[in-house]
């Protein structure tokens, strides 16, 4: 028997008629009532965009003209590779709660920063659908919580790990770099966009007025910086100092760390500066003096080093000096006090723990020696 398809026209606001078709009178009266509700809300029911179509639209209008490269290119992983797997060919307007589950379960595993990406990148594309009266509700429940593995917490180099990496790379041109990032905490596009006209010597001051954006081909640098607070002026310490004076006299670069023939430092010509300390760092008592491209190489750090964490150590010893934390906001171009606090909190657990624990074990100490005695008594 053949089944019978019921169907039905709802005039619209404009005079146009839009189709409603059902297996059942039951379904399609439904249907009817939940379009007529659609169209006194003001949602445009006649579009039938998939939830990659509008995510393109979305991602071209509201994203791309104002975020920097490496913000876009976070939320085109997470759309590319995380989210338009399960949601590309859908109509936006049946995407459904249990479907946006489903993806944010598929990231268990995976980091909590990634997590915390897509959702944010459903939110903000479900959003911008309901401003435009497509959807009247985003199917991101707000209950929807951040999973993921946590990052692990950043370790600041101690004092004698960094006189150790400096020593370990020094007559390297890694040398410079990791110079730079511990005796100013300036980040790698700030360093990478570092140009002599930005150093007074007289006054001994950085001026942070350029930035890198490292790419596999051509890098830019401008003074479009990360944020409006990274503009600031550094003092430079005495080490520093004296080693930029010696290597500005003989360089032919406008760049204080240049990439090949004096231009600015691309990705590739990054990591290949970082494989320097890489190929110093031993993970284990066996790796010292392991043969490297046919090369003999002696591995004198038993730690890893990354470029964000000698910015890190940078800020950490600024606690330990006692500046200020506004100053120390200030000096490292921190937009909000929270960020720095951030670090001080690291700083605080890292540096004081021990510390606390004796003050803990004498403010009790003393009191329970002299109940024990009274119960021996």
């Amino acid at each position: 028997m053949k089944n019978t398809l019921y169907t039905a026209t709802v005039r619209l606001p404009d005079g146009t008629r839009k189709w409603v078709r059902a297996k059942t009178k039951e379904e399609l009266e439904q249907k009817k009532a939940e379009l007529l509700v659609q169209i006194g809300a003001g949602l445009d029911v006649l579009d039938d965009s998939t939830f990659g179509q509008f995510a393109a639209i979305w991602l071209n209008t509201y994203k791309r003209p104002y975020l920097r490269e490496k913000s876009l290119q976070a939320i085109e992983n997470a759309l590319n590779n995380h989210i338009l797997p399960y949601l590309d060919a859908v109509p936006l307007k049946k995407v459904t709660p249990i479907q946006v589950q489903l993806i944010t379960a598929a990231l268990s595993g995976k980091s909590k920063s990634l997590n915390n990406q897509v959702i944010q990148t459903l939110r903000n594309v479900f959003d911008a659908a309901v401003d435009n009266n497509l959807l009247l509700k985003s199917p991101v429940p707000n209950s929807l919580r951040v999973g993921g593995i946590p990052a692990k917490e950043k370790t600041a180099l101690t004092p004698e790990q960094s006189q150790r990496l400096l020593d370990a790379v020094n007559g390297t041109r890694a040398y410079l770099f990791c110079l730079i990032a511990l005796q100013t905490g300036m980040r790698r596009g700030e360093i990478c966009g570092l140009m002599w006209s930005d150093i007074d010597f007289q006054n001994r001051i950085i001026h942070v007025r350029h930035n890198a954006i490292l790419k596999d081909g051509v890098t830019t640098v401008s003074e479009n910086l990360k944020t409006a607070c990274a503009e600031r002026d550094l003092p430079i310490p005495d080490l520093l100092y004296s080693t930029l004076r010696d290597v500005y006299r003989s360089t032919k670069s406008v760049y204080v760390v240049p990439g090949t023939k004096g231009a600015p430092m691309t990705k590739s010509s990054f990591k290949r500066m970082m494989d320097i300390i890489d190929s110093r760092t031993a993970t284990s008592a066996d790796e010292l003096g392991t043969t490297v491209r046919n090369t003999k190489i002696v591995r004198t750090l038993d730690f890893p080093v990354t470029a964000h964490q000698l910015r890190h150590t940078y800020i950490t010893r600024l606690f330990e000096s006692g500046l200020d934390i506004k100053e120390i906001q200030y000096l490292a171009g921190h937009s909000t006090v929270d960020m720095t606090l951030r670090v001080y909190t690291h700083y605080q657990k890292e540096s004081r723990q021990a510390e606390t624990a004796k003050r803990v074990t004498a403010a009790f100490g003393t009191g329970v020696t002299e109940v024990q005695q009274r119960q021996k008594a």
